[in-house]
């Protein structure tokens, strides 16, 4: 009694995206049951699945994620005063923060900045006196 194998599905190459990659780049055939991860370069944020499973379909499991704009860094701190995204982590193209000043100070300049598509912050900053 002899039960062939059945055939195992191929994928097509995981799907490039700008401004990143997948951990299969070396990888010449993807079979069902193999996966990549993709990532990001610097300054870039990964939307979407960052892993893709190549199904028994013959299919990858999600669409390929995408990377969105540069980060800004963190704003910068002014005298006498602070701003509402202390506690934030990422700043993203279109995050914005507001300053104030510490009581008795005065805010000379705008109170929101905001991040740039070239993940800049709007300027001048505002500062306190």
């Amino acid at each position: 009694w002899f039960c062939p194998r059945p055939p195992v599905s191929q994928c097509s190459r995981p799907p490039a995206i700008a401004n990143g990659q997948h951990s299969g780049q070396a990888t010449a055939v993807f079979t069902s049951g193999m996966s990549v991860s993709y990532a990001c370069d610097p300054g870039y944020v990964l939307v979407g699945e960052a892993q893709l499973n190549c199904t028994s379909s013959g299919a990858w499991s999600a669409p390929a994620p995408r990377c969105e704009g540069r980060l800004c860094p963190s704003p910068s701190a002014i005298d006498h005063g602070q701003h509402d995204g202390e506690d934030v982590k990422v700043f993203i193209p279109g995050k914005s923060v507001n300053y104030s000043c510490d009581p008795g100070y005065s805010l000379i300049g705008k109170t929101t900045l905001y991040c740039t598509a070239n993940g800049t912050w709007s300027i001048p900053y505002p500062r306190c006196e």
